[in-house]
């Protein structure tokens, strides 16, 4: 694979910048708008998710009704979502649409109405996925690992309540979003055969007031908590919920790519030492992986499976042989050859195609990596050498040092 360039960036007159992917050869447009609007900007938890969820629930000019029967006649898409760390809304278009499409964007972005009735019909909905998530040890053990890593009191460690939907108001909505959704607080992405021909049109509706100021990111305070078990009780599941993991590196580390080949041998695919061990020999689940990210601010490895409750303490013991084995001993050439073939072909996925590569190239704007993250990624996939990964194991990887976490019955 050759090298992996990164988008062009045009700026609009106040400065927004706009990120241009070439590619593709139906009419179709995609256009990303992503505000520094996560749920680590709220001071009211659930604030982000719930500002975001009500940007298609009526404008100032249009209700719920009247404004989705005008997207759905342009034969647009419009989805929002909002994660830990921003808000964003997609939309894909027909090109010859894309003016028409654009000012419902900038109606949808800047001018919600957040009606009430809207609000309690989503508080409800939340309310009864909240409810029956409190049923799935997946959830729990979720939960429980990410506290355990960040602190209860930090963003990416903080665990729902149900009291918390009570703060959840018109109000707060309309605070958030009067302070997070503003032009000068985003940036935009264009991928599709033609995206330079939609810049007249997003100057003239997204570069109308402020001045672009890059974002910035709270610095938040991590308390991991101390090697070791955590059991949370989930009454009358069969199944458990089993995490193992440790505080990891960040995105900027030497270290990073190298540990992403070191976690795909260990789970990171279907042919993994886990799978093959936990799936395929013992039979104890129908899948195991693990994953090596970063949010901002701290790194994390985390290796996470659903067991029979009868198999928990074998699957940990289980898992930490493969760690040991990994430590201890070099993988093969042949089982690295694998390996980065199969890496390969994931990073090619990745890019295949403007939408994919928009979708991408948000890792590194968002977390501010080189240009080159992932030229430099396919080399590290090149040229890992089996010496590199049993270090990196022996590293990272110490099973004496791990949060354990199991959500199940007692």
């Amino acid at each position: 694979m050759g090298n992996i360039s990164f988008p062009s960036i045009i700026r609009l007159s106040n400065g927004v910048p706009v990120y241009l992917l070439r590619g593709g050869t139906l009419d179709l447009i995609r256009v990303e708008f992503v505000l520094n609007a996560g749920q680590i900007m709220e001071e009211t938890h659930m604030a982000a998710s719930v500002t975001n969820a009500m940007l298609t629930e009526g404008t100032v000019s249009h209700d719920a009704i009247k404004l989705n029967d005008l997207i759905d006649s342009t034969g647009a898409v419009f989805n929002h979502t909002a994660d830990k760390d921003t808000a964003s809304l997609v939309v894909i278009s027909l090109s010859r649409k894309l003016e028409e499409v654009m000012e419902l964007a900038w109606e949808v972005l800047f001018h919600p109405s957040f009606p009430e009735n809207e609000l309690r019909m989503l508080k409800e909905k939340k309310i009864q996925a909240f409810l029956t998530g409190r049923q799935k040890t997946s959830v729990i053990g979720r939960e429980q690992f990410y506290m355990a890593l960040c602190g209860k009191a930090n963003p990416y460690g903080r665990i729902t309540r149900l009291e918390d939907y009570d703060a959840l108001t018109t109000a707060v909505a309309s605070d958030f979003h009067s302070r997070f959704y503003r032009p000068e607080n985003m940036y935009i992405t264009v991928s599709g055969r033609d995206p330079e021909g939609a810049l007249p049109v997003l100057g003239k509706f997204f570069s109308v007031s402020g001045k672009w100021q890059k974002p910035k990111i709270p610095q938040l305070l991590f308390e991991t908590s101390r090697p070791g078990r955590i059991f949370a009780k989930v009454n009358g599941s069969v199944q458990s919920a089993v995490r193992m993991g440790w505080k990891g590196i960040t995105r900027d580390h030497h270290d990073y790519h190298g540990l992403q080949v070191a976690n795909m041998i260990l789970g990171g695919y279907f042919g993994s030492r886990l799978m093959r061990n936990i799936r395929e020999d013992k039979g104890y689940t129908y899948g195991i992986h693990s994953v090596a990210g970063a949010f901002h601010g701290i790194g994390f490895i985390a290796i996470m499976t659903e067991v029979a409750n009868e198999n928990r303490e074998e699957t940990l013991i289980e898992i930490k042989k493969e760690v040991t084995e990994l430590r201890r001993n070099e993988v093969s050439a042949d089982e690295l050859q694998i390996v980065r073939n199969h890496f390969m072909g994931e990073i090619a996925r990745m890019f295949d195609g403007p939408f994919s590569s928009a979708e991408t190239v948000r890792g590194i704007i968002d977390y501010e990596t080189d240009h080159d993250y992932y030229t430099k990624l396919v080399n590290t996939v090149e040229t890992i050498t089996p010496d590199k990964i049993k270090e990196l194991f022996i590293t990272y990887f110490n099973p004496e040092e791990a949060i354990e976490v199991i959500a199940g019955a007692e």
